[in-house]
């Protein structure tokens, strides 16, 4: 087991987004957030709907305009009928893509983006999908991707069960049936922590609908957004911006203070395209170490990685 000592190097903070289906949309508010303040994004780590808005940030390189944008104009039914062109074997894929709302031109893009060409000054992107053939999580990263495009991860890790099949892939010379990740490591705390990505900190973006926050070190803030009004596969009738505003007002003053006493000597600068210079917290509302990644991949269970505490 490799120790990542915090005090021994500079703070390297990792985004673990989670899983959540259209609840994921919070997670744009809480990267809205962190970027207004200057708060620097060493990783970015998802699962599922965490994958989605992480790889179009980091590895895409959409602002959050674009990302908002996507938001405010998003539907439920986008998704439902994306789904039914995925069943159909694409047949209808011409029709469909009218039904289907942004989602065909991203993942076009999606297509083009990998896992070491990162934008907005990430450096490491991580994807959880899960295994069905082993029933276990498989994890890929920048400089550990094991032959797997960013694309397939992606879209695997999102691949909500019933509603999209598991997707055959090809990695390490093997093939792999990969679906939500969600299923077996909702939020990734520990695949943040592994040497491959290096997180010496975390801040977890939680877009799950049940459970209990659980308890967190100095180390970590845990971030839980209320996201009553959206479900995992519908949205409310004016889109999905409300539920952006519930990831921004998660980011209180509290948690800014939180996040800032990891850098003592210094205020958190973020990357060049992230400093933007905005009002309080309360303003803008008001308007553990752990094996190596190849060891994970090869022979870890969810429940030894990260006891789930909430359910999706």
């Amino acid at each position: 087991m490799t120790i990542v000592n915090p005090r021994s190097q500079d703070v390297r903070l990792a985004l673990v987004l989670s899983g959540g289906g259209l609840r994921g949309a919070a997670h744009v508010g809480v990267l809205r957030q962190l970027v207004r303040h200057g708060i620097p994004l060493h990783a970015i780590v998802g699962v599922s709907a965490g994958a989605v808005i992480g790889a179009y940030y980091a590895a895409v390189g959409l602002t959050l305009d674009d990302l908002i944008a996507d938001a405010e104009s998003f539907r439920g039914r986008h998704l439902l009928a994306y789904s039914l062109n995925v069943q159909s074997g694409y047949r209808l894929e011409r029709r469909f893509d009218t039904w289907c709302g942004v989602i065909p031109a991203r993942l076009r893009q999606l297509e083009l983006a990998t896992f070491d060409r990162l934008h907005h000054g990430v450096q490491r992107l991580g994807v959880v999908c899960h295994d069905v053939t082993s029933n276990r999580p498989r994890y890929f990263a920048t400089g550990s991707d094991r032959g797997l495009r960013l694309h397939e991860a992606v879209r695997a890790s999102a691949s909500i069960p019933r509603l999209f099949p598991a997707i055959s892939v090809q990695c390490d010379g093997q093939e792999l049936r990969l679906t939500d990740g969600g299923v077996s490591d909702d939020v990734p705390v520990a695949f943040a922590r592994d040497p491959i990505i290096g997180a010496t900190h975390v801040i977890v973006s939680d877009a799950r609908w049940l459970g209990r926050v659980p308890a967190t070190d100095d180390a970590t803030v845990w971030i839980r957004a209320r996201t009553a009004a959206t479900g995992t596969i519908w949205s409310p009738h004016r889109g999905l911006v409300a539920t952006v505003r519930s990831g921004e007002a998660a980011v209180t003053d509290d948690v800014l203070g939180r996040i800032r006493r990891w850098f003592p000597n210094r205020e958190p600068n973020g990357h060049p395209d992230q400093r933007i210079a905005l009002p309080t917290a309360a303003a803008a509302n008001a308007s553990n170490a752990t094996p190596s990644i190849t060891r994970l991949n090869a022979d870890t269970n969810a429940s030894s990685i990260a006891p789930r505490t909430a359910s999706r």
